[in-house]
């Protein structure tokens, strides 16, 4: 029963110590490379600003699709 309880608590201290160590590292690397995390507000803004240039793109070749069929059709 004691044995079982401290390999828990060995068990537990490594796990800590691991996530620590990693989550330390992270945030060195992204401190030291000028990262910055991104909030989900900030993704949602740029998905927004994304699908708003990708509609005017599509609504720009629409119309020079209808251009050239056009001017197809007179010739």
């Amino acid at each position: 029963m004691v044995l079982g309880f401290v390999l828990y608590e060995a068990v537990d201290v490594g796990y800590n110590v691991i996530k620590m160590t990693y989550n330390g590292v992270a945030y060195t690397y992204n401190w030291y490379y000028g990262i910055t995390p991104e909030t989900l507000e900030t993704k949602l803004q740029h998905d927004e600003d994304e699908l708003k240039k990708t509609k005017e793109r599509i609504a720009v070749l629409e119309r020079r699709l209808l251009a050239l069929e056009d001017s197809k059709k007179n010739i």
